[in-house]
């Protein structure tokens, strides 16, 4: 039996897309499977997302605010339930292989001062009630960030979280259920919460 649910998910991602033309480049080559998710939660026009040849990604890209930018280099694949969520910049290079259910982070959300995290649930509840995305108006000029980079040939094992500000060296391995909140040197293992080197790799 036909799957018109597919069909109509395709037909949506299309549209959007196309509603989305200068957030969004994407090379012909690139597939995207069918979890794929693009969500933006404000109204930024300029590009957000760079997808470069022959990759394959079933993540979702979340924007939560008018900053934030997601590369994606060649040959690399990223599988589902994973999140790349930016308001600065998330930079993934060539032939990186990314498990599911991996959160890539490069904000820390809230401030550390509890005055603006009150604020924050004020203006969250504002913007319910106006019916707009319950962060629409979130001051985000409160919350510390930094651009995370993964360098080509990366490896990150499923669960992983990666947080801002951190740099993965080329060839790193992150092992799974890891929490990374330091730079990963190139050719290392790395494992647990936080996450360290358990081995090298020769290369």
């Amino acid at each position: 039996m036909f799957d018109l649910s597919k069909l109509y998910k395709k037909y949506a991602l299309k549209k959007m897309l196309k509603s989305n033309k200068r957030k969004v480049y994407i090379h012909p080559s690139v597939i995207l499977m069918d979890s794929t998710y693009f969500d933006f939660r404000t109204e930024n026009t300029d590009k957000r997302i760079f997808i470069d040849e022959e990759s394959m990604v079933g993540c979702s890209f979340i924007f939560e605010s008018n900053n934030g930018f997601v590369k994606i280099g060649k040959r690399t694949f990223i599988n589902g339930g994973t999140n790349l969520i930016s308001i600065n910049e998330i930079d993934v290079g060539d032939d990186v292989t990314i498990g599911w259910n991996v959160y890539i982070y490069d904000h820390d959300s809230h401030s550390l001062d509890y005055r603006f995290r009150k604020d924050d649930i004020e203006r969250q509840r504002k913007d319910f009630y106006a019916n707009r995305n319950f962060i629409f108006s979130k001051d985000w000029s409160t919350v510390k960030s930094a651009p995370i980079k993964i360098c080509n040939k990366a490896w990150i094992g499923f669960n992983v979280l990666i947080l801002k500000g951190v740099t993965i060296g080329e060839g790193a391995i992150i092992g799974a259920g890891s929490v990374v909140t330091k730079n990963v040197p190139a050719w290392t293992i790395v494992a647990g919460n936080p996450a360290k080197i358990v081995k090298k790799i020769e290369h």
